[in-house]
């Protein structure tokens, strides 16, 4: 296939997300034809391709592999979110009917994996799956002044839906910290980034924005730290309302062939 008609695929793709998602409610598409959303869609898909694909010599028709087609389709759909400037509804989270809000009161576990003590958290012990990055993290939320309490996601139930390569996910982050000022924040310590991390964090992004639209469980915020020494500097910085969550977000959209 010519690298036109490869755009044209995507752009086709990400429109049938697009009007599937309108059918379902939470607004992306509603009143929008599939004629309108095109031009718009393949500008996009344009844009994405002559500036993020890194092809690496290899011919352009390699574009139009499956793996790469999905992984465009997921990251333009994640990408493309309600102009409620235009008076679009905004993205809402999809709520378990049974059980709409969470609580570290139900936590109770035994385990025999490496545990340290806590002052600050609800919950009296934090699991430590390694000794080096849990372990500092949670020294760093301890000592912070900018933290007013937090949870390690454990046993809470707290996982973010994602899909990766068509296939559907969950995604559990590290820990949920609440702020000196109120904000909530999602806390994930990662030293590395892979193309499905990267699908996680646009996925948890997403979710940010969902909650912070339904605004019944006050501001929150996603943040990847990189190192959990300097964790302490990220999280008053946060505290003070300045975004700091750039640890994997210069390469976050980019995308290499690999054979």
């Amino acid at each position: 296939m010519h690298l036109q008609a490869i755009k044209f695929q995507v752009a086709r793709l990400v429109i049938e997300r697009l009007m599937a998602a309108a059918q379902s409610g939470d607004g992306k598409a509603q009143r929008v034809s599939r004629h309108q959303l095109f031009p718009q869609v393949y500008r996009f898909v344009d844009e994405y391709v002559d500036g993020k694909v890194d092809f690496q010599a290899a011919h352009p028709c390699e574009l139009g592999l499956q793996k790469y087609i999905e992984r465009i389709v997921e990251r333009l759909s994640d990408g493309i979110v309600p102009d409620d400037r235009e008076g679009e509804p905004p993205l809402l989270p999809v709520l378990n009917r049974y059980k709409s809000i969470g609580t570290t009161a139900e936590v109770d576990f035994k385990t025999a994996r490496a545990c340290r003590g806590t002052q600050k958290s609800h919950i009296d012990q934090v699991v430590l799956d390694t000794q080096t990055w849990e372990a500092t993290a949670e020294f760093r939320l301890e000592s912070s002044r900018a933290v007013e309490y937090y949870a390690r996601n454990d046993h809470l139930g707290f996982v973010i839906p994602y899909e990766y390569q068509g296939v559907d996910h969950g995604y559990e982050p590290d820990f949920l910290v609440r702020l000196t000022n109120g904000v909530t924040v999602v806390l994930e310590i990662k030293g590395f980034t892979d193309d499905k991390t990267r699908a996680k964090h646009s996925a948890a992004r997403r979710w940010v924005t969902a909650v912070n639209h339904w605004g019944q469980l006050g501001k929150w915020a996603f943040h990847v730290s990189g190192n959990p020494l300097l964790l302490e500097r990220e999280l008053q910085r946060l505290a003070r309302g300045e975004a700091a969550s750039v640890a994997d977000d210069t390469e976050e959209d980019r995308m290499i062939l690999r054979s």
